[in-house]
């Protein structure tokens, strides 16, 4: 009973070792990422070195991914990156705690949602790219009335 007890002690001493080497696995900064996961991962250049490990280690698998995903799936990505990284974080622990509460409802309440905020963003009005307005040209009632003077002085 005592071998097998020191046995289990042991076994349990390694295994736990083991555990907690791979646990303490530190995950790189920003600069000893390579020049690829740069480029993927380059709207969060600005927060990377803030991220803790289980994070930084989601958006590198992430970046791996990447190059398998379609140009569709891409660009989707590197928006929702850009939108994220906008973020500040008090907007993205609400954004996390909503998700949370989003992901415990039934798949019927979670598809009601998603239908809404489509309809939502295809009823925003898009934003006109255009060129500055041209300033308008003076009229002769814009010519004929002097401005006025400051107090005390003579026009």
């Amino acid at each position: 009973m005592a071998k097998a007890l020191a046995i289990l002690t042991l076994w349990l001493c390694i295994a736990l070792s083991a555990f907690a080497a791979a646990a303490d696995k530190k995950q790189p900064d920003w600069s000893q990422l390579t020049p690829e996961q740069q480029q993927i991962l380059a709207p969060l250049a600005s927060d990377w070195n803030n991220f803790d490990d289980r994070m930084r280690k989601k958006w590198l698998l992430t970046a791996k991914r990447y190059p398998k995903m379609t140009p569709e799936k891409q660009q989707r990505l590197l928006t929702q990156m850009k939108d994220w990284a906008k973020l500040t974080p008090e907007q993205r622990t609400v954004a996390r705690e909503n998700y949370k509460k989003l992901a415990k409802q039934p798949p019927e309440k979670r598809e009601a949602v998603k239908q809404k905020w489509q309809e939502d963003q295809q009823q925003k009005p898009a934003l006109p790219i255009s060129a500055p307005p041209a300033p308008a040209a003076a009229t002769s009632a814009d010519t004929a009335v002097p401005s006025p003077a400051p107090a005390g002085q003579p026009r």
